[in-house]
């Protein structure tokens, strides 16, 4: 049986389980505050309590669970053509609206310069609620993604000119600009004229 290995390349079989808890919140430390502390406490002291290793336990417990459930509604995905509508928009910062959700281009670079971890990925929102993100051909399900996220993805992906005019129908609410669709002709077509012209659609 091949032996488990983990991001540092240490064969996890051989560890006892609280060398697997140190390690894992080691990897947590970056971005989770809790874990730093315990991870911080366990150097300084060389032991945590036991209330501190039943807590620890039941924080990567939940991680774990967290991440089954994200994996569980991620789904494959031709981003494609919404990555080039948002690209190619003579917009600033354009958002794409479409299945009750917007899209928009994740940043290629910080405030300070530096290149942005998500580069290149569209981000997905329901209202103000981060969904998710498409990267890599799939759209990763954030922790609060709600269940026909997914499928709504896919469908915007597959047909953004569809859903663009569906969503204007639907709302009177122009899918590229966000604004009140008003001209009979905008409101028979779904979308205003001079949105379709800049966003190729």
């Amino acid at each position: 049986m091949k032996p488990v290995v983990n991001q540092k390349g240490m064969n996890m079989d051989n560890l006892s389980n609280e060398d697997v808890v140190i390690d894992k919140l080691e990897e947590m430390m970056t971005w989770n505050t809790f874990a730093r502390s315990l991870v911080n406490q366990h150097l300084a002291k060389g032991r945590l309590s036991p209330n501190q290793w039943a807590a620890a336990e039941r924080m990567i417990a939940k991680m774990a669970a967290n991440k089954v459930a994200r994996d569980a509604k991620s789904v494959d995905v031709n981003v494609g053509k919404i990555n080039d509508l948002l690209v190619h928009a003579k917009v600033k910062r354009p958002v794409f609206r479409a299945e009750g959700l917007k899209f928009s281009l994740a940043p290629i670079t910080l405030k300070n310069g530096q290149p942005a971890a998500n580069a290149g990925a569209v981000y997905v929102k329901a209202g103000d609620e981060y969904q998710g993100k498409i990267s890599g051909g799939k759209f990763h399900a954030g922790r609060d993604c709600l269940d026909d996220t997914p499928q709504a993805v896919v469908r915007a992906a597959q047909d953004p000119r569809g859903v663009a005019v569906q969503y204007g129908r639907d709302t009177g609410i122009c899918a590229c600009c966000g604004r009140t669709l008003t001209d009979p002709v905008s409101i028979e077509m779904g979308i205003g004229p001079i949105c379709a012209e800049k966003w190729g659609l």
